[in-house]
């Protein structure tokens, strides 16, 4: 049943929003309309199209669109203990005023995998009451991937801390989805993950990043490389290498 919520100016200058395809910020309306008064809701895709869009013809699929609110953590997606899939919209307390609240039949479903720290929580089928493969689940998906080679020890560690602050996984796939993005706009892993921290934001996408910023830092690192080859040069003896003017 849909229920009447507010929308706060703000949420049209939320850049983390803005960034998202558009049919995506309108689910993002759409789901406060739809969530229970503890901002839970059932997150099958069929049943959210047909609760948000029963007439509308979709450019993406809804999956896709549950997806890019995820990851920039909008919504929390979870396994439930009767085995389906359940969301919460972040924050949805912070922001919203609810009269005479009815308590939540979806939230007791997942209490179990609140303080795991992971926007999406699978527990493994058949094992909903056994305490022990819970508590393996969490640790499970608390784990720290290991540092990248590429990548320094102090941004790591810094990369590290701002992901625990934002309650997300720092794991193998967070990392590579990091390195697809820097490889888009020509950045290294380090530099995207500088980035990431400078902004000190739940997600980051390559079409966040201004070109003239992008511009910038590909000519840095070019002129490091030229300075690099030119010392290398000198030092090793290479007859190759003129200075200009000689």
């Amino acid at each position: 049943m849909a229920r009447i919520r507010t929308i706060k100016p703000d949420f049209w200058r939320d850049e983390l929003l803005a960034g998202v395809s558009a049919e995506a910020a309108l689910l993002a309306i759409g789901l406060l309309n739809h969530c229970d008064d503890e901002g839970y809701f059932n997150a099958n895709p069929k049943l959210v199209e047909s609760d948000v869009f029963p007439l509308r013809n979709l450019l993406r699929k809804t999956t896709e669109l549950l997806r890019e609110l995820s990851c920039i953590g909008y919504i929390e997606v979870f396994s439930g203990s009767d085995g389906k899939t359940y969301g919460k919209v972040a924050n949805f307390e912070k922001h919203q005023v609810i009269n005479k609240k009815t308590p939540s039949k979806i939230k007791d479903l997942c209490e179990l995998l609140q303080d795991s720290h992971t926007t999406t929580v699978v527990l493994p089928t058949g094992k909903e009451g056994n305490g022990k493969e819970v508590e393996k689940e969490r640790k499970k998906v608390s784990a720290v991937a290991p540092r990248p080679e590429d990548v320094n020890q102090q941004v790591w560690d810094d990369w590290v801390a701002l992901r625990k602050r934002k309650g997300t996984t720092i794991s193998e796939t967070a990392i590579e989805g990091a390195r697809e993005e820097a490889a888009k706009i020509g950045w290294t892993l380090q530099q995207f993950l500088v980035e990431w921290c400078t902004r000190g934001s739940q997600g980051l996408k390559a079409e966040w990043i201004k070109p003239d910023q992008q511009s910038m830092s590909k000519t840095g690192q070019m002129n490091k490389k030229v300075i690099s080859g030119l010392t290398r040069g000198l030092i090793g003896g290479d007859n190759n290498v003129r200075l200009l003017g000689n």
